[in-house]
């Protein structure tokens, strides 16, 4: 299949990426997450999805702050999500990966020193912005151009009050999304796509099937300033490596 929107050239992820960090988050956005089905749908099918491929310094995978979210409903809707996408696809959903990102503070770093000062102001400003529990719902499935995503949403304030008082305890240390201005909606990616979609047609089939799910609910104490390093075997994927 054709890969017009290989990740050597990074003009479509940046875009979904940049189309998720607009607005205010509230009642799950479903309005987004249906937007973002019907852009990748076709893309997907006619097989021109995008594709990741191993992190370089300062690319994508940024060091970020996240929700960790791994629970066995996300994994297994992973496995599912991977079996019918096929071999090789990172499997971001499964347990010890899956996460809520609250937000992308700079590019990928493969190695971060324990003394690291933009990480020690990173962690001040989240010990001054507060701490949860941060209760959130897993809705439904989605696709994006390059991924198949869970759409969530925020059952109480805390998570969305605690995206406004990181940003704002960040001071400059927020510049990386600045430009791309807020949030609108909470997301946990199951699967990246890395290559060819055998049968397309049965993986959209299977997320439109779930566009609604009732999902259980998650309730996480603290959110994590992590690095991601990409790990191998039968699961490959990007594992957050908390710092």
């Amino acid at each position: 299949m054709s890969n017009s929107f290989s990740i050597g050239a990074p003009e479509l992820l940046n875009h979904w990426w940049r189309r998720i960090c607009r607005h205010p988050i509230r009642g799950g956005n479903t309005i987004k997450f249906d937007e973002l089905f019907d852009q990748a749908a076709p893309l997907i099918a006619a097989g021109e999805h995008a594709r990741d491929v191993p992190p370089s310094e300062g690319g994508r995978w940024p060091v970020s702050v996240i929700l960790p979210a791994s629970t066995a409903f996300l994994d297994e809707l992973t496995v599912e999500t991977a079996e019918l996408a096929g071999p090789g696809h990172w499997q971001t959903g499964q347990l010890g990966s899956a996460h809520f990102t609250v937000r992308a503070l700079e590019g990928y770093r493969a190695e971060i020193p324990a003394d690291d000062l933009a990480v020690q102001r990173y962690l001040s400003a989240m010990r001054r912005a507060g701490t949860g529990p941060f209760r959130m719902r897993v809705t439904g499935l989605t696709l994006t151009p390059g991924s198949v995503m869970a759409s969530v949403e925020a059952v109480d304030s805390a998570a969305d009050e605690y995206l406004d008082r990181l940003a704002e305890e960040l001071g400059p240390d927020a510049w990386f999304e600045r430009p791309h201005g807020r949030r609108d909606i909470w997301y946990s990616n199951l699967l990246h796509f890395t290559g060819d979609i055998p049968a397309p047609a049965k993986l959209i089939d299977w997320v439109a099937e779930r566009r609604s799910l009732a999902g259980d609910e998650l309730v996480i104490p603290a959110a994590e300033l992590v690095r991601f390093r990409l790990v191998g075997g039968d699961r490959p994927h990007m594992r957050p490596v908390t710092l």
